[in-house]
């Protein structure tokens, strides 16, 4: 048992190093989730080796260190891969939360509010605690199970109301919740003697890091694929009678290359165009005048090279089926790993 543990300590180092080479922007959230599993196991290694009940408490501690704010952390990726808008008052809720469900889950061995009873157990493989539950032990329960449930209904309302860019990263995280939500239930129904939630969380990291390795390559291929077709004299047109969605501009802006000349004004314009307003509209959403949307229709066709407003919503249509195409991104998997395979 200690050499399991030992071993996923190790794993989760090596996998929090590698997810500096893997995702090159750094997603802060990304590294507090890596940093949470490496604590977690550190602590369920620290238990498993310990001879006396001290130390085994303090490698508990640890252990619920990262197990306590994992889920705040896998929370806040979720919003943030999800596109969800939240105040910064909730992450702060949420963390003295997360400090005062630390704070109780901690006082095993010196309250009888978590724990009634606690002891070392000494066998062949290790060491572990055994513990008899307090009053306030199902309080844990009512915190993973209420973070779970938050975070399956984000990642099925982002899908829904499409506000994430890529509906597969969306995908990705909710296998990875459910997953960890089957395995924390099975454990608290089936007798064992061993954490699996080690085991799950290293899974988890393998996930993560192999969604944002193929994503990453993904992402570049479509990159490389809509500026050929930029240049192609054969492009596939989307109709300007149909309205870009919210999410769809967002994906204009981030590749059209050519918006990054426009002003703060003519991108505000050229995002009410593309949302099919008409001119006398975009005036009065915007609280200027007529001729001033006008000018700046003129100067954006001119900037983008496009003869008339309609000519604005001329973009290859691949740009959206591959993003938004789920065959196609399973389809590039499947030659991403082959290729890494040499298969």
């Amino acid at each position: 048992m200690t050499i399991f543990y030992g071993v996923a300590c190790i794993l989760s180092l090596l996998f929090l190093v590698g997810c500096f080479f893997v995702d090159k922007k750094q997603n802060k959230w990304i590294m507090c989730i890596f940093i949470s599993i490496f604590v977690c196991n550190s602590g369920y290694f620290i238990t498993s080796i310990s001879k006396s009940l001290t130390l085994a408490l303090v490698g508990n501690s640890i252990a619920y260190l990262g197990n306590v704010f994992l889920p705040f952390f896998m929370f806040m990726l979720i919003l943030d891969v999800c596109n969800i808008k939240h105040s910064k008052v909730l992450k702060y809720i949420l963390l003295v939360i997360g400090l005062v469900m630390l704070f109780i889950a901690t006082t095993g061995g010196y309250l009888p509010i978590y724990y009634k009873e606690v002891s070392l157990e000494i066998l062949d493989g290790g060491s572990r605690l055994v513990k008899e539950y307090g009053v306030l032990h199902n309080l844990y329960f009512v915190y993973l199970a209420g973070y779970m449930t938050t975070m399956i209904v984000a990642i099925i309302y982002s899908v829904v109301k499409k506000k994430t860019n890529c509906k597969m990263k969306a995908i990705f995280l909710l296998v990875i919740v459910i997953g960890n939500m089957l395995v924390w239930l099975i454990e608290q129904f089936v007798e064992h003697q061993f954490e699996f939630l080690c085991l799950s969380y290293i899974v988890n990291e393998m996930l993560l890091l192999l969604m944002y390795g193929i994503l990453r390559e993904y992402e570049k291929k479509i990159s490389t694929h809509k500026q050929e077709s930029t240049h192609s004299a054969n492009l596939s047109i989307i109709d300007f009678d149909d309205k870009f969605s919210e999410e769809q501009i967002a994906i204009v802006f981030e590749k059209w290359e050519k918006i990054n000349s426009l002003t703060k004004r003519e991108k505000e314009i050229l995002k009410h165009m593309l949302l099919g307003e008409k001119r006398k509209d975009i005036a009065v959403n915007l609280f200027i005048s007529d001729s001033t949307v006008k000018n700046n229709i003129t100067n954006i066709l001119s900037k983008l090279a496009v003869a008339n407003r309609e000519n604005c919503a001329e973009l290859p249509k691949n740009l959206f089926n591959i993003y938004y195409n789920p065959m196609a991104l399973c389809r590039w998997i499947f030659y991403w790993i082959t290729k890494k395979c040499g298969l």
